[in-house]
């Protein structure tokens, strides 16, 4: 068989395998099939004072960062991909690339942190805020400004009104203005899909629910398009603000990620039955449901 008739794993098996993370990754003389956990969180060094290849200081890197980031840059078709002690960490790490004077354009309904976290922040910092509803047409194209908004926020579905944004058509709004596009897509996991297939910068995880799936996690992550300057400022920050996800957090993500396929499958079968069974009925003036 030539190389060229290797198929690459479908995303079911990268995240049951965990994209062959193993303990041979933090460990070259280990056999383990499960990576450790790291508790480390300083490296030594050798006789000259010189660092080996595990890195300084786990604030800035670690072998567990380095597996979970791995697995969810390759399941989001992404450049790089930061984890992060929470979601509204991750979000935070984006919006503080913002400067005094930059405008930014955010969903008025969406996930209540994250939105308050924006207010509060462009307030306190001299940052324009337009808040609108992505998902009605036109809504972004009159409220971006071009050469002065920075920032195109979108949540798609919405939490908890499950409204859809056309990802492409934000994408393409942000992009003629010269502005990136943030696509929080929480609700639907990189199983339903990938937002920078679809022009998104940078795609944002609350962690805490589908991808670790067993309420046992507080964690954010990023994924991005491309690993640039301002992808590096967005790293920078992380370390600078010690925002970093625990040990034990980071090894349970990568274990709750192994199953995430087959959990979101599974829940939006019976979410689906739940919305049709309800759907009309009697005693409800509605069903918000974006599969009916």
């Amino acid at each position: 068989m030539k190389k060229s008739d290797h198929k690459a794993p479908d995303m079911l098996t990268l995240l049951a395998q965990a994209r062959g993370a193993s303990a041979h990754d933090a460990s070259p003389k280990s056999e383990s099939v499960i990576p450790p956990i790291e508790m480390t969180t300083t490296y030594l060094r050798d006789a000259s004072y010189q660092l080996g290849q595990s890195g300084e200081y786990r604030r800035d890197d670690s072998a567990n960062f380095r597996q979970v980031e791995a697995v969810l840059s390759a399941i989001e078709n992404g450049a790089d991909a930061l984890v992060f002690s929470s979601g509204m960490a991750a979000a935070s790490a984006v919006i503080a690339t913002l400067r005094p004077g930059d405008h930014i354009v955010a969903p008025k309904i969406g996930y209540y942190g994250v939105r308050r976290w924006i207010e509060h922040f462009c307030g306190q910092f001299g940052i324009g805020l337009t808040l609108v509803d992505p998902s009605e047409p036109g809504a972004l194209e009159r409220a971006i400004v071009k050469g002065k908004t920075r920032l195109v926020w979108i949540e798609t579905p919405t939490n908890p009104t499950w409204e859809v944004t056309d990802i492409r058509a934000a994408a393409d709004a942000a992009h003629a203005a010269g502005a990136r596009l943030i696509v929080d897509s929480t609700v639907m996991t990189p199983i339903l899909c990938n937002p920078l297939d679809h022009g998104a910068d940078i795609v944002m995880h609350s962690a805490s629910k589908y991808l670790n799936g067993h309420s046992d996690v507080i964690a954010g992550a990023l994924v991005t398009r491309a690993g640039d300057d301002w992808w590096g400022d967005i790293r920078q920050h992380r370390y600078m603000s010690g925002a970093i996800l625990g040990a034990l957090e980071t090894w349970l993500l990568l274990r709750g990620l192994r199953t995430l396929g087959l959990r979101v499958e599974r829940a939006s079968q019976n979410a689906l039955a739940i919305a049709e069974h309800f759907e009309g009925h009697a005693k409800l003036s509605a069903v918000l449901y974006p599969g009916l």
